[in-house]
């Protein structure tokens, strides 16, 4: 029977809250709180109204993933 490793993070605890670190994007070097250890984090964006921010768990911190944006046809 294969095992599926258990996903780890680096991680910030004050008292009983966890927060994942950010690493690169528009928010590299923050602390986003953290319920267990999510594989992916949606960060919403630095501006009101903004689309959300996607972090990737790898290699122990939550690091930045470029989210392609939909092409639109030209009318």
């Amino acid at each position: 029977m294969a095992r599926t490793p258990t996903p780890w993070a680096q991680v910030l605890t004050l008292g009983d809250q966890r927060f994942g670190i950010l690493v690169g994007g528009p928010f590299d070097g923050r602390f986003f709180p953290l319920t267990g250890t999510p594989p992916l984090l949606d960060v919403p964006g630095p501006v009101a109204g903004a689309a959300a921010v996607r972090y990737v768990l790898r290699n122990g911190y939550y690091r930045h993933q470029e989210v392609a944006s939909p092409r639109r046809s030209a009318a």
